[in-house]
């Protein structure tokens, strides 16, 4: 299990831009010092109250120059051609792959605001062949010396990547899958699935994620396989020093849930490629227990609420943990990553480095005592046998 630290640099009135990034720019270098695996944000344009990560490609070399272990991974890079050429993005991809020695990953998506979408010009009804034809573009220009590419959307003469990125065969790719037929398509590309983000419950995200795991079983691949199966917490996770602390900070994460997803049902109504968005129509974002516990988007308590919460994650088979943290005061989030890392990710990495209660392992020592004092019995009656044989041989060769 990877466990990812997603922050949107979420930004509350009277607070600035300016010192909200030096306060995220902390966050991740504690989430490197306490074993988080990466750091992920996303890419949000003209935003309003919930993200202010517009140029993720920015953010990231300052923060791999800071650090020598977390890995960068985009979550996501958005592939409509009016906001990114595919081209950019690889050349992009592979500048940062050099400069981080090898610790950066691709995710890509097609955008899931109407501000955005507007802002650029995107026609909804198009951007899913962009996304598959900018991807395809990628996958060409990182795995391939001389690429060409001929399609509806990107006609690129026989040229060579430059830089070329150091990772082999190139840095892991990812693609947003909100839909049964993207995870399918994901799977088939033998890349990795992002899925979740819809508080649609754990029967959907295991649904999800069979469903890319028998996909990629039945697909023939033509680059090399860089399968994973991503879950994104996209409500947040809050881990605190009682139960009661942690849902009470995350009780103020409800009014961000509800802009994050407020343009989904009006995008189900632009096109069918965004039809599956609608089905937040019948979440009841007011039902706390439903939201906390059972809808998926969310990972609340103390280290061992958390850990039992993650624990659901990895029964379904998810490879790795996306976590939005994010949304509160910027204390609460460092105390909130300082006791993930220190308390929950070790319980899934290394779990016999975990110290245990004294009075659990006495108990274990007391019931281990008898299989020992058995054995320890067994062993002093074999060797007073073998004794006891020695002792006749002796015997009949005096005689």
């Amino acid at each position: 299990m990877r466990f990812i630290f997603m922050s949107e640099g979420e930004t509350v009135p009277g607070h600035t831009h300016e010192h909200r990034y030096r306060e995220l720019v902390d966050e991740v270098l504690l989430a490197e010092e306490v074993g988080f695996d990466a750091f992920g944000t996303s890419e949000q344009h003209v935003a309003i109250g919930t993200a202010t990560t517009s140029a993720p490609e920015v953010i990231y070399p300052y923060l791999m120059a800071l650090t020598k272990r977390i890995r960068f991974m985009h979550l996501v890079t958005l592939l409509p051609t009016r906001i990114n050429h595919a081209l950019r993005v690889a050349e992009r991809l592979a500048t940062e792959d050099i400069l981080s020695s090898g610790r950066v990953e691709l995710g890509v998506g097609r955008g899931n605001t109407t501000l955005a979408l507007r802002a650029f010009e995107v026609e909804p009804s198009e951007n899913k062949a962009q996304l598959i034809e900018g991807l395809e573009v990628i996958r060409r220009a990182l795995h391939n010396d001389v690429f060409s590419y001929v399609g509806e959307h990107y006609k690129i003469p026989p040229r060579s990547l430059v830089p070329k990125a150091i990772q082999h065969p190139y840095p892991p790719i990812s693609m947003a899958a909100g839909s049964p037929e993207s995870v399918r398509k994901a799977a088939e590309l033998g890349i990795g699935a992002i899925v979740g983000g819809f508080y649609l419950g754990f029967d959907f995200v295991e649904s999800m994620l069979r469903i890319y795991d028998e996909a990629l079983d039945s697909a023939t691949h033509t680059y090399p396989l860089q399968a994973q199966k991503l879950v994104a917490v996209g409500g947040g996770m809050h881990c605190a020093e009682t139960r009661a602390e942690a849902l009470k900070w995350a009780r103020s994460l409800k009014e961000t849930v509800a802009l994050s997803t407020d343009a989904y049902e009006r995008l189900s109504k632009l096109s069918a490629d965004y039809q599956y968005m609608g089905a937040v129509r019948n979440v009841d974002f007011d039902d706390e227990r439903y939201m906390f516990e059972d809808s998926s988007g969310f990972i609340v308590g103390d280290p061992d609420d958390c850990a039992a919460q993650v624990q659901r994650f990895a029964d379904l088979g998810a490879d790795a943990i996306v976590m939005r943290i994010d949304g509160l005061p910027h204390r609460e989030l460092m105390k909130s990553i300082e006791l993930f890392g220190k308390y929950v990710i070790p319980r899934f990495k290394n779990p016999r480095a975990v110290v245990r209660p004294a009075d659990a392992i006495l108990a274990d020592i007391r019931t281990a005592r008898p299989a020992h004092y058995a054995e320890l019995e067994a062993f002093e009656q074999s060797k007073s046998q073998s004794n006891s044989h020695k002792s006749v041989v002796k015997v009949g060769e005096t005689r």
